[in-house]
């Protein structure tokens, strides 16, 4: 049966709010599924810390790619605003390489220039008439090392043409910190022996921020600083160790540097570093949607899944999701191969709809919606294979050791979602739904295989020489 004009523009609705973007909690496509009973809910966890800690904190949060971490941070920022918290937000994306080392000179800097930026555009704040730019510009030209010590050329192409002539310390100095590694590495060594002045510098501007905002707020006025993205400094294939080697020493260096003063601070940071700094220091992390329980036979966590329904429903709308789906098992098929993540359920949906050939859908569009996302993953390498059914079998992450390639490894099973990260109050990790049995034939195979293969004597060590 061929699709009625009503119908097209009813698969073209519930598409468009099947999109993979962050929500506010004010969205009416919003779904609260860490608010569920049973569970805790990281960002509870968050608000709570904040309230406690009095008038400054630190706290880093984190997740794999598509658990909804930006989501969730603008319900944390909603929820204490509510309360009358005074909230800035930044994105690192906005001032950082995500493909580059990172050192505790950008870090610092770009804390400043983020809460900067954020006074001015959120609140029209701006401090004795100058951004933090202005008075790092001021800081690198005034001291007894002058601006062309940092290896600035006047080169008509380059970003940083006429900055001899008259830099701009806002904009061409953001810019710069992004787009020019070269530039970024020189002012790492301009700096390099001048750490404690920057953070003093950096300290003294986040103090006069939070007085002006007390001045316009109250003085009791409480301030948080969101920082966001960070968690993407991740680096290429090429460099990626370097990469991992400079955020761990960042944060095993230099974590109390990254404190504000009279400030609570949140910094979503990488989710790998709980592997490589453990018992270093504390990081919420959002888990995937826990659909089964951690046992043997996965048995049915009902809350997860009341969530993930309650969210697709909320997704197509009650009329929508009634035509769409003949009845509510065949929604089913899409949540049970999800894994319990946000960005894989709406792309099931969303290749549901594309496939769709009458209302309500017919099952063999599910099943080639499926196929097709299943598609995604394969093939999986054999040594991944074996690696994948240790953490299945195992219920851990199996990480062979804390070495940089064996981190960037478990680290993009998580973001590539072969690997699920849940919590039940304590952390475990399973293999995606979509998966298992290619890990499972695949890892079976290749152990038949390992064990026909004829074992390799070993030769004898040759006697030492007497002297």
């Amino acid at each position: 049966m061929s699709l009625t004009t009503e119908q097209w523009a009813l698969l073209e609705r519930i598409y468009q709010n099947l999109r993979d973007r962050p929500l506010s909690p004010d969205d009416p496509l919003y779904q609260p599924v860490y608010q569920s009973p049973g569970g805790e809910d990281p960002v509870d966890l968050m608000h709570r810390h904040i309230k406690f800690s009095g008038v400054e904190s630190l706290q880093m949060f984190s997740g794999f790619r598509g658990s909804g971490k930006t989501t969730e941070l603008y319900r944390l920022k909603k929820n204490l605003e509510g309360l009358g918290y005074v909230v800035l937000y930044g994105d690192a994306l906005s001032y950082l390489n995500p493909s580059e080392p990172i050192d505790i000179s950008d870090l610092l800097i770009v804390l400043a220039g983020a809460f900067s930026d954020a006074l001015e555009e959120k609140l029209k704040i701006d401090i004795g008439g100058e951004s933090y730019w202005t008075r790092l510009f001021n800081y690198l030209t005034k001291t007894d090392v002058e601006l062309k010590e940092v290896g600035i050329k006047t080169e008509a192409a380059s970003p940083m043409a006429s900055w001899l002539g008259g830099i701009k310390a806002g904009t061409d100095l953001k810019l710069a910190l992004s787009t020019t590694p070269s530039f970024r590495q020189k002012l790492q060594e301009f700096l390099s022996n001048r750490i404690g002045e920057l953070k003093n510098q950096l300290d003294k501007f986040i103090e006069d921020g939070v007085k002006a905002i007390r001045k316009t707020r109250g003085e009791d006025a409480k301030v948080v600083f969101i920082f966001d993205s960070l968690e993407q400094i991740r680096g290429s294939l090429t460099n990626e160790q370097a990469v991992i080697h400079s955020v761990e020493a960042l944060f095993a260096n230099h974590l109390k540097k990254l404190e504000l003063p009279y400030v609570h601070s949140v910094y979503t940071v990488p989710p790998w570093l709980q592997f490589v700094m453990p018992n270093v220091a504390q990081i919420t992390i959002l888990p995937s949607v826990r659909q089964w329980n951690n046992d043997d036979e996965r048995t049915t966590y009902s809350s997860g899944w009341d969530s993930l329904r309650a969210l697709t429903k909320k997704r197509f709308g009650d009329q929508d999701f009634k035509e769409f789906f003949d009845q509510t098992d065949q929604a089913d098929q899409l949540i049970t191969v999800c894994g319990g993540h946000f960005r894989d359920l709406l792309l099931l949906l969303r290749e549901t709809v594309v496939r769709a050939q009458s209302l309500p859908v017919e099952d063999e569009a599910i099943q080639n919606a499926i196929q097709a996302v299943r598609s995604n993953f394969l093939p999986i390498a054999a040594e991944d294979a074996l690696w994948l059914d240790q953490i299945e079998k195992l219920r851990t992450s199996a990480l062979p050791s804390n070495k940089p390639e064996d981190v960037g490894r478990l680290t993009r099973f998580l973001d590539t979602h072969f690997v699920l990260y849940l919590a039940n109050g304590k952390e475990w990790y399973d293999i995606h739904p979509l998966i298992r049995e290619e890990v499972a034939t695949t890892a079976k195979r290749l152990q038949e295989t390992m064990a026909k293969e004829p074992k390799v004597a070993k030769k004898p060590k040759a006697a030492k020489k007497r002297k």
